[in-house]
């Protein structure tokens, strides 16, 4: 059994996630429920969950406010939220599973299996610190962080750092600042979705590239960009148009 910790000041939300959780995760077991941010900083330390199902805003002291007074955060969290786009990039950014009210049973189901998985495995908590950062950062998108998870774990880097992104099957290897490498175990596609508001554009099956790192691009069929490492990309033909209005778009011409 997962023992888990609901944290919302709202009683309606508190109880249907309690009764879904029932009815849908039978491996999840709620310990307490709590109504505010201090309420549920107390009940972490007391009873040492292993998931925190956490709602970011909250009257007084939010949920970011109650992790940032957390030294040791060994416990998953699964945030609950109303919609906001920029809360939303953040978390997506940092690998943490979020549910937006309301809470729909079936992604309620897939986020806790995802939790099942990383506390067998016993993930570090790198992904909630990722997290707090990005929240900081304030619509600066290129100085937030991303959680590239790896075959060991998680790797964090900056989105400033990424050139370019090139599909290698199922798996993305992501150019960095200073001629390095990194290898994600997620598909080119999965990246496409999430960095599409980042000033990340494709322009190939098998590229995906930092607008910010774009140098030049020279004309032909589908054409060339050139990025900041002077590393000459293809550009699709199907991609051309497209590409094309993001640039105009982003540099204003």
């Amino acid at each position: 059994m997962i023992k888990t910790i609901i944290i919302d000041d709202e009683f309606i939300s508190r109880n249907v996630l309690a009764k879904l959780l029932d009815l849908q995760c039978p491996d999840v077991e709620v310990i307490k429920e709590c109504t505010n941010a201090d309420e549920g900083k107390l009940a972490i330390e007391r009873l040492q969950p292993q998931l925190v199902f956490l709602d970011i805003s909250m009257p007084g002291k939010s949920g970011l406010d109650m992790l940032k007074e957390i030294d040791d955060i060994n416990f998953e969290i699964i945030f609950v939220t109303a919609f906001h786009e920029y809360t939303i990039q953040a978390i997506r950014f940092s690998a943490i599973d979020y549910l937006l009210k309301p809470v729909d049973k079936s992604e309620l189901v897939q986020a806790v299996d995802r939790v099942k998985e990383k506390v067998l495995s016993k993930e570090n908590k790198e992904p909630v610190k990722t997290f707090l950062h990005n929240m900081q950062q304030t619509q600066l998108n290129q100085e937030m962080q991303l959680c590239v998870p790896g075959v060991k774990g998680f790797q964090i880097i900056k989105l400033r750092d990424i050139l370019y992104c090139e599909a290698d099957n199922t798996y993305t290897v992501l150019h960095l600042a200073e001629n390095k490498k990194l290898i994600a175990s997620r598909p080119l596609m999965d990246y496409e979705s999430l960095l599409q508001d980042a000033s990340f554009v494709r322009i190939h099956k098998s590229y995906l590239i930092n607008i910010q790192h774009l140098k030049e691009y020279q004309k032909g069929e589908g054409g060339t960009a050139i990025m900041s490492n002077g590393k000459h990309l293809d550009v699709s033909r199907r991609k051309k148009e497209h590409f094309i209005g993001y640039m105009k778009q982003f540099f204003k011409y």
